[in-house]
C-alpha cells in the first residue's frame, strides 16, 4: 500500500473518530430540549394583604360589566381632558345628558390628568366616585363590586348649565376640585344614583 493511501485512510479514520466523539458529547449534555406545549392563559395574581390592592392605572374601566364597554367614535375628534386635582382617586362617568346612558367609566389617579378621546358627538355631564384605597372586591351599593375603602363619596354635575356639547373636533377641560371654586358646580349623590 502506498504512503498516500495510508494517509487518506488514516485521515478518514481520524475524521470519523472526531465526528463520533462530538455526537456522543452532544447527546450527554444537559442542554434543555424544546417541546411543544399549549400556551397557558395569563391570569394576573392579585396580592391581597389586609384589604390592600394595587391602585389601577389611569384609563382603567372598572364598571364595564354594569354600564357596558365604553362607546367610541375615533373619527369625531372630540376629547374631554379631566384634571383630578383632589387628594383622592376618582372613577369618572361620562353620561349622555339626554338618554342617561353611561358612555365611559374611567379611573383617574389623584393629582393626575386623563384625556378621554374618541367621544361620540352629543351632550354630556359628569358623575364621579372618589376615594382612596381601591378594592375590586368591595361591595358598593345594593349589588355592585369595586370601590374605594376610605373617603368614598359620589358626586355629579349640578344642572343643565354644566352640560357639555361636542359636535366634532371639540375639546373640554374639566377640573375636579375638592373645595368650592371648581369650574363645574356639583352635588352629592348616593351609590344607587351613581350606578343607576
Amino acid at each position: 500500500m502506498s504512503r498516500q493511501a495510508k494517509i487518506i485512510i488514516f485521515s478518514i479514520i481520524l475524521l470519523f473518530s472526531i465526528y463520533k466523539k462530538q455526537t456522543n458529547d452532544n447527546s450527554t449534555t444537559n442542554e434543555p430540549r424544546l417541546t411543544k406545549t399549549k400556551p397557558k392563559k395569563y391570569k394576573p395574581k392579585r396580592k391581597k394583604t389586609s384589604g390592600w390592592f394595587p391602585t389601577p392605572k389611569n384609563g382603567f374601566s372598572p364598571y364595564n360589566q354594569y354600564f357596558g364597554k365604553g362607546i367610541y367614535n375615533n373619527n369625531s375628534g372630540n376629547e374631554f381632558i379631566i384634571k383630578n386635582s383632589n387628594q383622592t382617586d376618582a372613577i369618572v362617568l361620562l353620561v349622555n345628558a339626554y338618554t342617561g346612558r353611561k358612555v365611559r367609566n374611567e379611573f383617574i389617579s389623584k393629582g393626575s390628568n386623563f384625556k378621554m378621546t374618541g367621544v361620540p358627538n352629543g351632550t354630556y355631564y359628569l358623575e364621579w366616585f372618589s376615594g382612596t384605597d381601591w378594592s375590586p372586591e368591595l361591595k358598593v351599593g345594593a349589588r355592585f363590586k369595586g370601590g374605594f375603602q376610605t373617603d368614598a363619596s359620589f358626586t355629579k354635575t349640578r344642572d343643565r348649565s354644566d352640560w357639555m356639547m361636542v359636535d366634532g373636533h371639540k375639546q373640554w377641560t374639566i377640573t375636579l376640585y375638592s373645595v368650592a371654586g371648581g369650574d363645574v358646580e356639583s352635588k352629592k349623590i348616593n351609590a344607587d344614583e351613581f350606578f343607576n
